[in-house]
């Protein structure tokens, strides 16, 4: 008879012999549930990135991705300001599926859809969606004109929300 292997040699018994059947089956279990977990994991994921698609185009609808519904003037604060609820639970809910590498780029698509000024402590600023122009006059008589367009703003930030969920 062969001398034992390695794999013998640690298991204190020769290469050929088999394998008890407790072992086997243990592995078997530990094999099936590591990839029950990683599928799992991966369906749920795909599940809570259409819900959070879900959410927000149906809280959205009207504004994006065609503007059809955009108010007058000022008037988009009080629509995004209505809609900011279930928004923010739709963020909420998803944010522990996306990658930790992602997470940081998550938190700042979020600040910067619900805030013009990108600080943490204003909850809801919604100014940068709407169309005002900004005037700068210089000391030496010169002019700067910087026109904003709130819908191309509203539907970049939209978009890059949604970009987290497209590739599930």
């Amino acid at each position: 008879m062969p001398a034992p292997g390695f794999v013998g040699k640690v298991l204190g018994r020769r290469y050929n012999q088999r394998m008890p059947v407790p072992l086997l089956d243990s592995l078997f279990k530990l094999i099936t549930t590591l990839i029950n977990s990683v599928w799992g994991r991966r369906e749920r994921r795909i599940k809570a990135a259409a819900a959070f698609r879900e959410t927000l185009l149906k809280e959205l609808h009207g504004l994006y991705p065609l503007p059809s519904d955009w108010p007058q003037g000022t008037g988009i604060e009080p629509r995004l300001k209505k809609s900011f609820p279930a928004l923010q639970g739709a963020v909420l809910t998803y944010r522990p599926f996306i990658l930790a590498s992602e997470q940081a780029a998550f938190d700042e698509a979020w600040l910067i859809y619900r805030t013009a000024t990108k600080r943490e402590i204003d909850t809801q600023s919604y100014t940068h969606y709407m169309n005002m122009t900004s005037t700068t006059i210089s000391s030496f008589g010169g002019e700067t004109v910087l026109p904003n367009d709130g819908k191309a703003t509203f539907k970049r930030n939209v978009d890059r929300l949604l970009s987290f969920a497209a590739d599930v």
